[in-house]
């Protein structure tokens, strides 16, 4: 693997696809892991889902795999961190799930991601929006070329060590908490 690739926290997954894990957030006070994809794609550019918190290293790692052109939230919690991206690369266009450009309009999202694939990644990734949570509805990949799902909070899985007390139990009676994992209800 490249050094700076690697240098800046991105591990490769398949071919032409890399994850990099970020900080632990906090959402309602239960903490959740980051992580994000960044795929290259067909035409050489870099196509980042679900970005994490940025770092010199890390946007030399990107820019390692390709000119970054698209910058994707999977659903409406994963915009933490798509100011600081967008300001570096201007020149990106950034995709909304549904409901999340009516929750930050100071972002200019630039298409909203529908169940079709936009024409710039439809050679690399087909997208399925799921529906059915009433506090999210998320969008999910599938990248082509390692055969690989690429999904958000659809499926999560904490280990039970990092929720003690009433919170890990509110985590464990959704079936969140263990081997297995779960979707949240």
């Amino acid at each position: 693997m490249d050094p700076v690739i690697a240098a800046g926290g991105l591990v490769a997954f398949g071919p032409g696809l890399y994850v990099a894990e970020g900080p632990t957030v906090s959402f309602l006070g239960f903490p959740y892991p980051t992580r994000m994809a960044v795929v290259r794609l067909a035409d050489g550019s870099a196509w980042v889902w679900s970005p994490i918190a940025l770092t010199p290293a890390l946007a030399e790692a990107v820019e390692v795999v390709g000119p970054l052109r698209h910058l994707v939230s999977p659903n409406k919690i994963h915009h933490l961190f798509l100011a600081e991206w967008a300001e570096r690369w201007p020149e990106a266009r950034l995709y909304a799930p549904p409901g999340l450009a009516a929750r930050r309009p100071a972002l200019h999202f630039h298409a909203a991601l529908g169940n079709a694939p936009d024409p710039a990644w439809a050679q690399d990734l087909d997208q399925v929006i799921f529906r059915g949570s009433l506090a999210m509805e998320e969008v999910a990949f599938f990248h082509r070329p390692s055969r690989t799902a690429i999904v958000g909070d659809l499926i999560q899985r904490h280990e039970r060590a990092a929720l003690p007390g009433w919170k890990g139990l509110v985590m464990r009676l959704d079936g969140l908490v263990g081997a297995g994992g779960s979707t949240p209800r």
